[in-house]
């Protein structure tokens, strides 16, 4: 009787974990968790930076547009702020004259807050003055 308990005893502990492999199965298993938490958080953070670029760019490419649109050119600077969702950005525009006679370097900058930094993103591009410009028409 007394081998039949050992022998059952022995059958028992060989399907049950020691409290070692429990401690060294739930420190890998914590170590696991903590990356996969990290590789998300970076995931979001570099989500977030995209997103905000990608708005920049379009603000702009809008302001620059819009310049464009009204085809006026004055040398000299300009700025602002948007209103409604894009009110964490502001604008600033700067015409100079190009290098060559006739163009205007235009640059378009728009800048943001992201935590404790200051982001900006810059569009430049050079355009044609066409004020001083004389037209002619055929007359019949």
């Amino acid at each position: 009787m007394a081998t039949e308990s050992r022998r059952n005893r022995a059958q028992g502990r060989a399907g049950a974990f020691s409290l070692l492999e429990m401690l060294v199965a739930v420190t890998i298993f914590s170590i696991a968790i903590v990356a996969i938490i990290e590789g998300i958080a970076t995931s979001s953070r570099g989500q977030i930076w995209i997103e905000d670029q990608s708005r920049a760019v379009m603000l702009a490419q809008n302001i620059m547009e819009e310049m464009e649109y009204v085809g006026e050119y004055r040398l000299g600077n300009d700025s602002g702020q948007f209103e409604g969702d894009d009110s964490r950005y502001s604008w600033a525009t700067e015409i100079v004259d190009g290098e060559e006679q006739g163009l205007f370097e235009v640059r378009v900058a728009v800048s943001w807050m992201e935590g404790e930094a200051q982001r900006d993103f810059q569009l430049i591009t050079y355009v044609h003055d066409t004020s001083n410009e004389t037209t002619t028409t055929m007359q019949q």
